[in-house]
């Protein structure tokens, strides 16, 4: 008689311990795929953040060119791109805010958005050499003027650099 009670407990207690193994089995399968989804997502943050950067800096260089094309007095070029790097500034601080926050939130994120940044500067850079050439030659060999090629081929750098400061 008391064999019987002890078989029905010995069985349920199977059932529980089956079932409850059966879950903790799918969820890892889940998590995983989960944690796939928000790593992939979090690199493309990384990546987002990173061309809107060189994005804003490419129109900086577009406007610097722009404004230096007529080869205006240096007297009149400097507080204009005082202002243009300034505003500049502004958009590079908050991109500079997201960057930070994606390291406290993924650093292999950040490290990924590090490693695209490192890959494409360069490029960028060059681009804003061959842009403002013509206008820092012409400052630097006919006008003799160091604020103005300093403003065109080292504070406009430095905006993609304060970007991406750690």
């Amino acid at each position: 008689m008391l064999s019987k009670p002890i078989q029905v407990l010995f069985v349920c207690s199977v059932l529980i311990f089956f079932a409850a193994c059966g879950k903790k089995a799918e969820n890892p399968q889940a998590a995983a795929a989960k944690t796939a989804t928000q790593a992939a997502a979090a690199n493309d943050a990384g990546v987002k953040i990173i061309d809107e950067v060189l994005a804003a800096f490419d129109q900086c260089v577009a406007q610097a060119a722009a404004l230096a094309k007529d080869k205006p007095e240096a007297a009149v070029l400097l507080p204009q791109l005082e202002k243009l790097y300034a505003d500049t500034g502004v958009k590079m601080a908050a991109l500079n805010a997201r960057f930070l926050a994606l390291r406290d939130q993924d650093i292999f994120a950040f490290r990924a958005a590090n490693g695209y940044m490192t890959d494409n500067r360069p490029q960028h850079v060059f681009a804003k050499d061959s842009a403002l050439s013509q206008a820092i030659a012409y400052y630097n060999f006919e006008k003799g003027e160091q604020a103005v090629v300093d403003m065109l081929s080292v504070k406009i750098v430095r905006l993609l650099d304060d970007a991406v400061k750690q």
